[in-house]
């Protein structure tokens, strides 16, 4: 029996999820908090936590056995997702990143939720743990620097952050297809709260 090759496609979802505070005229303190969500890479994007945001993966090109491996070509641009052939025993050179430019001052935590459907293994960068919830798209949620709030001043500056690797496929064929979807989100810290609680109470997407 032919066996023949499935795919794993990979589907990188730009999110931005801002939460802003509104601010009382008299004295100067927040005292209302409005929901608000952006979403990277279109028009209207609200750059109160950063200048851009955005979810990427790295170019690929294809070689003539099949296998894969990363584009290091000067002119090489990344994408935003890619379909795999699941060729028994190779490497997958997805790893996808997130990139943050100009991080403004005020504080938030950064997550990715991961929905793997997909019959591979993921390796999280140690950046990353497990934040214990369910994601609003149904996936496995993970807190960045175990839920320390990122903070910037500096307009020019590009935080790069790996989200993760996958692991060499087995050497027995894979016979179902799957995706590999990733989301990334931003949210703003308010009152101290948890990056558990601010993402739980966010507003859904």
């Amino acid at each position: 029996m032919k066996q023949t090759n499935q795919k794993l496609r990979f589907l990188a979802v730009f999110a931005l999820l801002i939460v802003t505070a509104c601010a009382m005229m008299s004295a100067g303190v927040f005292s209302k908090y409005i929901a608000q969500r952006s979403v990277a890479n279109q028009a209207g994007y609200n750059n109160t936590l950063a200048e851009a945001f955005k979810l990427l993966d790295q170019p690929i090109v294809v070689n003539e056995d099949g296998s894969y491996e990363k584009d290091t070509a000067d002119d090489a641009e990344p994408t935003s997702g890619y379909t795999y052939k699941l060729i028994p025993g190779i490497t997958l050179p997805a790893e996808p990143y997130i990139e943050i430019t100009g991080k403004t001052e005020v504080p938030a935590y950064l997550y990715i939720e991961v929905e793997n459907t997909g019959d591979v293994t993921l390796t999280f960068d140690d950046a990353w743990s497990p934040l214990g919830v369910t994601g609003k798209m149904g996936g496995d949620v993970y807190v960045y620097d175990s839920g320390t709030a990122l903070t910037g001043d500096d307009p020019e500056a590009v935080l790069t952050v790996p989200t993760f690797t996958v692991d060499e496929l087995s050497s027995i064929p894979i016979t179902t297809e799957g995706e590999i979807k990733v989301y990334a989100y931003m949210i703003q810290q308010v009152e101290s709260k948890s990056a558990e609680d601010s993402f739980t109470e966010a507003p859904e997407l």
